[in-house]
């Protein structure tokens, strides 16, 4: 936490993150003591990681410490995704799958606080949560994992690069979106 407070803009010091939009993960963080890491992380980044569900201020920690926060190296939010190891690698060749061979680097510690935090939104009800069960009736529980993971890096990948906020419509909206989406493919 000491080097967050040195890499805070002089601008930002004094200032303090507006209130949590869920006010049950605001006590829960004031009652673990996780309100200054909060802050912290707010004044560096300029953004408040904490409002994506499933992520804790911890993880939004590990999310900074390994990113640049201007996101230059990165074009784009695949990009992104690509390099935390969380997009699908399906090598065919020959119309014949290839073995799969672990290459390259990426930033598997961020993929793995990803994964936890997408894991915690499995009974969320949220519009996180809700993917996350759509994905894994379909598919399966390991695969739902890896797909909410992913949504949760290009999430992270459009506060820290744009500054946009998340806003969570919840699960019944999204359901619904969904079901109008379905009824309008032929």
């Amino acid at each position: 936490m000491g080097c967050l407070i040195e890499l805070q803009p002089a601008e930002r010091v004094q200032m303090q993150p507006g209130p949590h939009p869920n006010p049950a993960k605001e006590r829960a963080m004031k009652s673990r003591g996780e309100q200054p890491l909060r802050t912290a992380l707010w004044r560096v980044t300029g953004v408040d990681l904490t409002r994506i569900d499933g992520i804790a201020p911890r993880a939004a920690q590990v999310v900074v410490s390994e990113v640049d926060l201007d996101l230059h190296s990165f074009p784009n939010e695949n990009h992104f995704a690509s390099w935390l190891r969380l997009a699908p690698r399906v090598p065919i060749s020959g119309g014949k799958p290839l073995p799969k061979k672990n290459k390259g680097t990426g930033a598997t510690r961020v993929a793995g606080v990803l994964r936890m935090a997408a894991l915690s939104l499995k009974h969320s009800d949220t519009a996180l949560g809700a993917y996350f069960r759509r994905i894994a009736r379909r598919k399966d529980a390991s695969v739902a994992i890896f797909a909410t993971a992913r949504k949760l890096a290009i999430l992270i990948y459009r506060m820290l690069k744009y500054g946009q906020d998340y806003v969570d419509e919840g699960a019944r909206a999204y359901q619904e979106r969904f079901r109008q989406r379905r009824l309008r493919s032929p």
